[in-house]
């Protein structure tokens, strides 16, 4: 072999490897910083642990996703044992297979592969390690298992050369849409499209069997074996009626409020119209030739270094309704090209533009909510990159951008999380850091609960109580995992309150986690006030755990205080005397 085409492959391998190094930095510099107890993290611990000890999903526990990723949970925890590595290390592995199927469909659609691997590297720096939306531990790990078999499914279908091909793309596929409701039309448009463009119409029809067959199994068994009541109160059919709080604030997330004036104000001005500046320089690349090329490459990835210092990337924004201006174009093309009959539709523009835009209509404006847009931004992030790639002739001077991009999201989350002054907390089942008063928090809620509730005793803890369940081994006496305003309908509260009555918790402990964007009630003033009504009746305030200065419901992300509750005296069994 040359020395030409030893370094021809060496550089292959390079720009192969190089989305994987920067998640394993990433991975390194933010390790075990981006679980949040007192959001959704807990749900996911927990939930998992209730499986494991013998409760049943959607009937003893609540749960508004598909069954398959917590059964894996489930199963995982029945192997190895109660801990919080063992979820992180099944999430990281989901994560390298999202990295890897990324980098693969980058390369389908990137004028080179050098552009490719650097585009799919800022893509995992801009979105895979956000707080609360890391995807070693995301707010679900439905929505990480979902958006990867998705693009797996379609990576499958875009290399399909046989019947075992399609096959497996109709199973992949399958599972993902069987994560989540909203997963059904990501998962399975895209790639059965791409298999009826270039397959045999019985293979075809094959994968598409196994698709519906095996989301229809996951979604199917559940509502048969409960009923579909049930699980409109307390399992995924509860997503076909978004609860009003949520609605709204989703509206506000995703559109910057809820009004036309609210997304002028925000969505427009302070996103899409400051991003302008950046796409026009990238646009600026067409006219450049090979001097311009070479005088501009350091330049631009000082440039694009230089997004460090934008203040929560709003430019960047501006890519996303990009990406879905590319793809409902490239589908407009491939339709007229189909119904002419002179050329064959790009089956791989076609594919990511219907497994991209459902992901990207749910969350628009992604930098702005990292929780979802960890999900819904990176495919559409590659195809709007690479539809600039594709029309710039200076290549290698728009690589040195995106590279730049890349060193600077790499930097902001170095800066933001792994910097981040936290405090190392180790508790049974789970290590991990935290802000300083949440650790001391969690650390003496944890003694507290041990020492007050017996094991296998069981404790009500509000609003969110997966951690501190999943770390002392105490049980949950009610069905849901979250107490969020919207969660519980009248129906579930009274489920709540007969729970309470027969089989009253040993104790209650209520956090000072707040939840601002649902408004400023909380417990006992707003919030579940018929529940807490019956709780002032059974209960009293026992000690106050933690705290720090300020009052007690104060807008942190955290939890940093609490208050126990233990039963009336002679009230035990939930019997006045």
């Amino acid at each position: 072999m040359s020395e030409s085409s030893r370094t021809a492959d060496r550089a292959g391998l390079f720009w192969t490897l190089l989305p994987h190094l920067v998640f394993a930095i990433l991975f390194v510099a933010t390790f075990k910083r981006w679980i949040l107890p007192f959001e959704d993290s807990g749900r996911e611990m927990n939930t998992a642990l209730r499986l494991a000890e013998g409760e049943v999903l959607y009937r003893d526990v609540g749960y508004s996703y598909g069954p398959l990723p917590p059964l894996i949970d489930d199963l995982l925890l029945r192997t190895f044992g109660r801990s919080l590595d063992v979820l992180v290390a099944w999430r990281t592995v989901l994560a390298l297979l999202g990295v890897e199927a990324l980098r693969r469909l980058a390369r389908r659609l990137a004028p080179g592969e050098s552009l490719a691997a650097a585009i799919c590297s800022f893509a995992i720096a801009a979105c895979a390690f956000g707080v609360g939306g890391s995807w070693p531990f995301p707010y679900s790990v439905a929505a990480l298992a979902g958006t990867v078999g998705a693009w797996w499914a379609l990576e499958l279908a875009l290399a399909s050369e046989s019947r075992a091909g399609s096959i497996a793309t109709g199973v992949v596929a399958g599972l993902a849409a069987g994560t989540k409701l909203e997963m059904v039309p990501l998962a399975l448009a895209g790639p059965l499209l791409v298999l009826a463009l270039g397959r045999p119409r019985k293979e075809v029809f094959s994968a598409g069997a196994w698709m519906l067959g095996t989301a229809g199994i996951a979604y199917a068994v559940p509502i048969v074996r409960f009923g579909k009541d049930l699980m409109k109160q307390q399992g995924f059919l509860i997503a076909l009626s978004v609860p009003e709080p949520w609605r709204r604030v989703y509206e506000g997330v995703l559109f910057g409020g809820l009004t036309p004036a609210d997304f002028a104000r925000g969505g427009f001005r302070d996103v899409l119209f400051p991003s302008a500046v950046g796409v026009a320089l990238a646009l600026l690349l067409r006219a450049g030739g090979r001097t311009f090329n070479f005088v501009l490459l350091p330049l631009l990835f000082v440039a694009g270094g230089l997004t460090f210092f934008s203040p929560g990337n709003g430019w960047l924004h501006a890519l996303l309704p990009l990406a879905a201006c590319v793809a409902i174009a490239g589908l407009v093309r491939a339709a007229i090209a189909w119904r002419r009959g002179d050329s064959s539709p790009d089956p791989a523009a076609v594919g990511v533009a219907l497994v991209m835009l459902p992901a990207l209509i749910r969350q628009p404006f992604f930098l702005r909510n990292p929780v979802y847009g960890a999900f819904s931004a990176p495919l559409a992030l590659v195809v709007a990159l690479c539809w600039i790639g594709r029309h710039t002739h200076a290549r290698n001077a728009f690589t040195a951008l995106v590279l730049g991009l890349s060193t600077a999201q790499i930097a902001l989350r170095v800066q933001v999380i792994g910097m981040a002054v936290m405090t190392r907390t180790n508790l049974p089942g789970a290590s991990l850091s935290l802000v300083p008063a949440e650790s001391r928090f969690v650390a003496e809620a944890a003694r507290v609960i041990r020492e007050t509730v017996p094991e296998g005793g069981t404790i009500g803890i509000f609003p969110e109580p997966g951690f501190l369940l999943f770390v002392t081994g105490r049980k949950n006496p009610f069905v849901d995992e979250l107490f969020l305003p919207g969660v519980q309908d009248a129906a579930a509260e009274d489920l709540m309150i007969r729970r309470l009555r027969e089989r009253p918790p040993d104790a209650l402990l209520v956090t000072n986690r707040p939840y601002p964007e649902f408004g400023s009630a909380f417990y006992g003033n707003g919030l579940l006030d018929r529940f807490f009504l019956e709780v002032s009746r059974r209960y009293v305030p026992a000690r106050r755990i933690g705290g720090e200065s300020g009052p007690v419901f104060f807008p942190l992300r955290h939890a940093s205080e609490g208050l126990l509750l233990v039963p009336r005296a002679g009230m035990a069994g939930g019997r006045s005397p």
